[in-house]
């Protein structure tokens, strides 16, 4: 019969206290309201720093600019342990021109996307990993396709000087 060590023992003791902590702050983001978008509830970044902070006290958010440049950036987000290790990590790419809040916050914008996505993979997520942002975004993108494709439909109808065939 293998003997357990005192190292695998207080693992082992480390590993479950760490999942009781993670139960209890995944119960307190449900419990918090959030926001209705299309229909699912978003738990916003801001709630889940809050629940971050409050469970994990010795843990650290941590934010890397991987590109910056006039129109657009990506930024890495880590949490790392008291023990300095990596237990999760999220990126975020935004453009200035995508949406109104990238004309003057870009940066802000896309470092609270690379914390939320963090904060997600680390497990303290609501109902959706994607960022309200990135939905809206993705929705907007489809309306503007959409749009240009009924655009393309009238155009074949008129000619070059506007004239309808």
């Amino acid at each position: 019969m293998t003997e357990i060590s005192d190292n695998q023992r207080e693992l082992e003791t480390m590993t479950i206290s760490f999942q009781q902590v993670m139960k209890q702050a995944q119960q307190r983001i449900i419990e918090l309201e959030g926001v209705n978008i299309h229909g699912k509830e978003y738990k916003s970044v801001n709630i889940r720093i809050k629940v971050f902070r409050e469970f994990f006290p010795s843990y650290s958010l941590t934010s890397d600019i991987l590109v910056y440049s006039e129109n657009a950036c990506r930024i890495k987000a880590s949490i790392i342990s008291p023990a300095h290790r990596v237990m999760a990590t999220g990126h975020a790419e935004e453009d200035k021109t995508t949406n109104h809040i990238n004309k003057t916050s870009m940066l802000e914008n896309c470092e609270t996307s690379a914390w939320g996505r963090a904060l997600a993979n680390f497990g303290l997520q609501g109902d959706e990993l994607a960022s309200a942002n990135e939905r809206e975004r993705a929705k907007a993108k489809e309306d503007a396709e959409k749009q240009k494709a009924s655009d393309e439909r009238v155009k074949k109808n008129f000619d070059e000087n506007g004239k309808q065939k």
